[in-house]
């Protein structure tokens, strides 16, 4: 019996030995060659597998779904070229997916705005030694997610980094070239920033470089983060220039070396930006008011990234934040239906990147208007995108607005659904601009409108009870016009066949008198 148990043993160690040696559950390395696809190499890759990438331009996304995957160029990032973009989803379970020595174009990318862990959450997403240019945002975290960028180079980005709820955005020894934004965090902040820098080029073509303040949200000790646009307020020059560390790439062969830095960076003094507060309270109730003409394409804006309406007369609120590029259509979602607003849409015709927007509903009259629009009011409320003027800039068009109306509203006020109007204020010329309205759908409980406006600032929502004429003067003029044809038209009819006058009548008359005394004396 013991034998037999030391012969199992034995044959045991033996083949525990054999599946070592043979290199059985250990990490492979895969090669891609030059013409091949790096996506199908990840397709045939397990969890903690290095894909090593030889040079060559290779055009197409690429999606990580397995747990701690490296994929390394052979040669650097001067050689190896992707034209296209790069997500880690957690459809498995957790990914770290590392991408190390590329250089990502997006110039003529259909598919990818950006280089990010997508939305299924809990993925990290790193890139190393790299390259980024010409992308909307070159990397984005979507909720549960966390970007890191280590020794790489973003050019000529709308955004380099950008956060939005519930994620993480991290940099080291980065520098962001003729970007319109360099690093926008989260809500709630992780944020971690060490030896980075901005570098523009002025119109004389110098290159001046901006040091980011290195921050780590971790340490309670270190100072604000830069804000969100990473703007500058009386920046100042050091009696010692400082030069920023050029992005190493030790890690990789033969990777290209970062641009020269000029002698004299600026160090800019920055602010924290906090991130508003969503607020939802219950819909509030109706009233009545004033006028308004026919044609605008001004209004209000909401300062700062904020709202101007005094908080005492804001009843409800929600807010909504999504990514701004070039040529994409731009949706808000409102979907706790805090408002009477359910979403609006635009097209955007430039990058600004993460954007904010705020719709709320009101206790009373707006504060930012003289008075109300002609009908009994439903809703007075706000539409506030992005920061000040943005609503209403040449920057967006075809803009869109979807709203709701309570059915118990309508019939508790017999009010004709037909004459359900949406109004927007005109800020230059003081006064309301009512907008055409289309009903798109209806549910037990309310209507859904959609309305194209110019612009968004301060609505109202209206409507006038059944079989009450309108007192909308473009409605009366109308009516006016209408009234005036028909009466020109008889009084017309009138000129041109004049019936039978008085002279006719007394002829007639004495025909018949006549006729009757011939025949009575005949009898």
């Amino acid at each position: 019996m013991w034998k037999l148990k030391n012969r199992f043993f034995a044959i045991l160690s033996a083949f525990l030995i054999l599946m070592a040696g043979s290199g059985i559950g250990a990490a492979a390395n895969i090669i891609v060659h030059n013409g091949e696809s790096i996506q199908a190499a990840v397709n045939n890759a397990t969890a903690e597998d290095t894909i090593i990438v030889e040079l060559g331009t290779y055009t197409e996304d690429i999606y990580v779904e397995i747990p701690d995957l490296i994929i390394k160029s052979k040669s650097g990032n001067a050689n190896t070229i992707i034209q296209g973009g790069f997500q880690a989803s957690d459809l498995y379970g957790p990914v770290n997916g590392v991408m190390d020595g590329f250089t990502f174009n997006g110039e003529n990318n259909g598919s990818n705005s950006w280089i990010c862990a997508t939305p299924a959450g809990f993925s990290s997403c790193e890139i190393r030694n790299s390259k980024i240019i010409h992308y909307d945002i070159g990397m984005a975290a979507i909720t549960d997610n966390r970007i890191f960028a280590l020794n790489t180079q973003f050019i000529e980005c709308g955004t380099g980094m950008s956060g939005t709820y519930l994620t993480a955005v991290g940099a080291e020894n980065c520098q962001f070239i003729d970007c319109g934004v360099a690093m926008e965090t989260g809500y709630p902040e992780w944020y971690y920033s060490i030896n980075n820098v901005e570098i523009h080029t002025d119109a004389s073509g110098k290159q001046v470089v901006t040091l980011i303040p290195d921050y780590n949200v971790e340490d309670p000790e270190q100072p604000p983060k830069p804000p969100a646009n990473n703007t500058t307020t009386n920046p100042t020059t050091p009696e010692k220039p400082v030069e920023p560390k050029v992005p190493s790439n030790n890690t990789i062969n033969n990777t290209t070396t970062p641009v020269e830095t000029p002698a004299e960076p600026t160090v800019p003094v920055t602010t924290p930006i906090e991130s508003p507060v969503e607020t939802p309270v219950e819909d509030t109730g109706s009233s009545s008011g004033g006028s308004h003409h026919s044609s605008s394409s001004s209004g209000s804006s909401g300062g700062a990234g904020g709202s101007p309406e005094p908080a005492k007369n804001v009843a409800s609120k929600e807010i909504s934040q999504t990514f701004i590029m070039n040529g994409k259509p731009v949706v808000f979602n409102f979907p706790q239906n805090a408002t009477c607003i359910e979403f609006i849409k635009f097209e955007a015709k430039k990058t600004v990147g993460k954007t904010t927007t705020i719709v709320e509903d009101l206790k009373n009259k707006s504060t930012l208007v003289s008075d109300l629009p002609e009908g009994i009011v439903y809703k007075s409320f706000n539409v506030w995108v992005g920061n000040a003027g943005y609503g209403n800039s040449k920057d967006i068009e075809n803009k869109l607005i979807g709203f709701k109306v309570k059915k118990s509203w309508l019939q508790e006020n017999n009010i004709d659904t037909a004459s359900v109007a949406l109004y927007r204020y005109d800020d230059e010329n003081k006064d309301w601009v009512k907008l055409p309205v289309n009903l798109v759908d209806e549910d037990k409980q309310v209507l859904h409108f959609t309305a194209e406006t110019p612009g968004f600032s301060s609505f109202v929502i209206t409507g006038e009870k059944t079989g009450v004429e309108s007192t909308d003067p473009a409605v009366i003029s109308e009516i006016n016009k209408s009234t005036d044809l028909k009466m020109s038209e008889k009084n017309s009819e009138n000129s041109r066949d004049p019936g039978f006058g008085p002279v006719t009548v007394i002829l007639i008359v004495g025909a018949v008198g006549l006729c009757c005394l011939y025949f009575y004396r005949k009898m």
